[in-house]
């Protein structure tokens, strides 16, 4: 028959490091404090080991947020009940016309109508604004001809002046002369 251990464990048998240093020789105040501070059975105050436990990260048994599995999760797709999306009500053998479905039988109708529109609206400020942008470009192109064709008409209008001015001072010479 065992009987259990009687011997206590004491500080010497964890760190006998510490107890030799101590034995040996006594230390000043400062330094036994801070052997005590970094060597003690609970740890205080210290930043790098955390109070739970040292090895936290060695006997964490939580599951991580996202487990690593070897097939992909069931979707909420699966949950659906199996057949078409809508049933439609036809006689059988009837064709059914594709502009006149029954209620809920076009998958979504309402989003499609609503990106047709946005769609059809975007062209339309498009167009208005290439319009606007053609005008401004005939005005311009206009201007431009008429600046110059003013340009030729003063470019002409100085020729005359000056052809009559030559004219002029030498009709003064002729009178001056005789």
């Amino acid at each position: 028959m065992y009987e259990p251990s009687k011997r206590h464990l004491s500080l010497g048998s964890y760190y006998p490091l510490l107890v030799s240093l101590q034995q040996q020789k006594p230390s000043p105040p400062l330094l036994r404090r801070s052997f005590a501070t970094y060597f003690s059975p609970r740890p205080r105050n210290l930043p790098w080991i955390p109070p739970s436990s040292a090895f936290h990260s060695l006997t964490d048994t939580r599951y991580p947020k996202r487990r690593p599995s070897d097939k992909p999760r069931r979707k909420r797709a699966s949950l659906k009940p199996p057949g078409p999306y809508a049933w439609v009500k036809c006689a059988p053998g009837e064709p059914i016309l594709p502009n006149q479905p029954n209620e809920g039988s076009v998958k979504r109708r309402n989003e499609k109508k609503r990106i047709k529109q946005h769609r059809a609206f975007i062209m339309a400020e498009k167009r208005k604004r290439k319009a606007q942008l053609q005008e401004a470009k005939r005005k311009k192109i206009m201007k431009r001809v008429e600046r110059k064709m003013a340009a030729v008409a003063r470019e002409r209008a100085w020729q005359e002046r000056l052809v009559e001015l030559k004219r002029i001072e030498e009709e003064k010479k002729k009178a001056a002369t005789a």
